[in-house]
């Protein structure tokens, strides 16, 4: 490896293998670069300097040469750029200060070019607000050069003439050199910046795909499991189901099963969380009934609640001792209807029920207990049992609706408004209604994103006779 590589490696090795960010990598090896071009500079005017008795440059060139080594030290032991930029604006505002006072505030070609150099050193180091604060100093001192070149004034510092150093074109070369090169790192890198983002922007777009293709197919499992929409018309013909997730996957769910052909449950449960956190516990949710009302026959509303609560409890092992607890649950509305009987039972895990008689309302309030999580004391899961009429309307639905934002103040739904709807619209064909509920929300909410599952799975509103 080439020496000054491996100086260099040395250096700032570790430091550009602390970071990914491209101008970050850039700032790092162009300060490193910088400071060493201005020591080596310095060193090779130390012959001309000494062969034609320019003492006080000599004296401002050692100060150069002593204070620039400081910089790849605090890049190697301090690894803070910040510090070591501030280090070279100091003493480079130092060296051309002095310099600009030997020489008598006289311009020469070469000065306008080296103001320029460091300008754009400064401004891609600190960018333009940071740089600029740094460079008033320097700024100041260029323009009392100019504006005193411009009036004719001169000034004496008793500095000997045969220490001021001629006006040496060639010299010009050098900083304008260096403007070449600052201006090839900022285009160099900016391009690698680009390419950078581009690179992540693809990988960022292929995960995001491979994520979505996966949440997708949880959907159609999601699907597979909940209820066929068929079968519950087919036994229950007057009624609707309205569910509309917020994300791909549904943290609310439904649930339907025949007991016989005079019997059968009805669930809409609204889980903890949403998206696939909320998905997962659906499909819990939903394995948990099925294995207490039909492999264990449990069939008596009050008693699957509290069957169901045990069995998540165990399922998410949430005991106090259990080192990888989990307190999510869910919310649970549930309806036993019994044809022969004319007879429907409610009960309710914090999830209320709207019931019509007569264009009359009134809301089932249902347990304060949701199912699941570690709750003090025991849980008591009430019964509402009613004998119904042929016109009784009873509605289910979790919160993502009444709890949806918009209006012209950017309020709640609020469960005010559904029971206005729901009175308004019962007497209308299932799918009006249903028509009616999606329309009113998506108006009310206008352009807010849905902030949560619409029954069922997002809010989910059921309606059975």
């Amino acid at each position: 490896m080439n020496p000054f590589k491996k100086i260099k490696k040395w250096f700032i090795g570790d430091y550009l293998s602390k970071t990914e960010d491209v101008f970050e990598k850039a700032r790092i090896e162009l300060t490193y670069n910088y400071c060493m071009f201005f020591f080596i500079l310095g060193l090779t005017f130390y012959g001309n300097l000494i062969a034609n008795g320019l003492w006080y440059h000599f004296y401002i060139i050692t100060f150069a040469c002593i204070s620039l080594p400081v910089i790849p030290l605090i890049l190697k032991y301090k690894q803070d750029l910040n510090l070591a930029g501030n280090w070279f604006v100091v003493q480079q505002t130092i060296t051309s200060t002095v310099s600009v006072f030997i020489q008598e505030v006289k311009a020469d070609m070469s000065g306008p070019l080296w103001t320029m150099s460091f300008v754009i050193f400064i401004f891609f180091l600190f960018g333009v607000k940071r740089g600029f604060l740094r460079l008033i100093p320097f700024f100041l001192m260029f323009a009392f050069g100019v504006i005193s070149n411009s009036l004719g004034i001169e000034f004496d510092f008793n500095i000997p003439e045969d220490q001021q150093l001629p006006n040496q074109p060639y010299v010009t070369l050098v900083p304008f050199c260096l403007c070449v090169y600052l201006i090839v790192v900022f285009l160099r890198t900016n391009n690698a910046a680009e390419k950078q983002i581009n690179d992540q922007k693809n990988l960022l777009q292929s995960r995001n795909k491979d994520v979505t293709d996966s949440i997708n197919y949880a959907k159609r499992i999601q699907y597979a499991i909940l209820p066929n929409e068929d079968n519950i018309y087919r036994s229950i013909p007057l009624s609707f189901i309205f569910y509309q997730p917020r994300d791909i996957v549904s943290g609310d769910f439904f649930w339907f099963h025949e007991i016989d052909r005079d019997n059968y449950i009805l669930v809409c449960a609204d889980c903890t969380g949403h998206g696939v956190p909320g998905a997962l516990m659906t499909v819990i949710g939903s394995n948990l009934l099925n294995q207490t009302v039909i492999d264990n026959k449990i069939t008596e509303p009050a008693q699957v609640l509290l069957e169901l609560d045990k069995l998540i409890n165990m399922t998410l092992k949430q005991q106090k001792d259990h080192e990888h607890y989990v307190q999510d649950g869910m919310d649970l509305a549930l309806l036993k209807v019994d044809k022969l009987r004319k007879e429907f039972t409610f009960t309710s895990a914090k999830r209320p029920a709207i019931f019509i008689r007569d264009k009359q309302i009134q809301e089932f309030k249902g347990s304060k207990f949701s199912l699941g999580g570690m709750v003090e004391g025991k849980k008591v899961f009430e019964e509402i049992k009613i004998n119904y009429r042929e016109d009784d309307v009873i509605y289910f639905f979790t919160d993502g609706y009444t709890d949806q934002f918009g209006g012209p103040k950017g309020k709640k739904f609020s469960s005010k408004r559904l029971r206005e709807i729901l009175l308004t619209n019962h007497r209308l064909h299932m799918a009006e209604q249903k028509e009616k509920l999606l329309s009113t929300i998506e108006t009310w909410k206008e352009r807010l994103e849905q902030v949560d599952d619409y029954a069922g799975g997002r809010n989910t509103l059921l309606k059975y006779l």
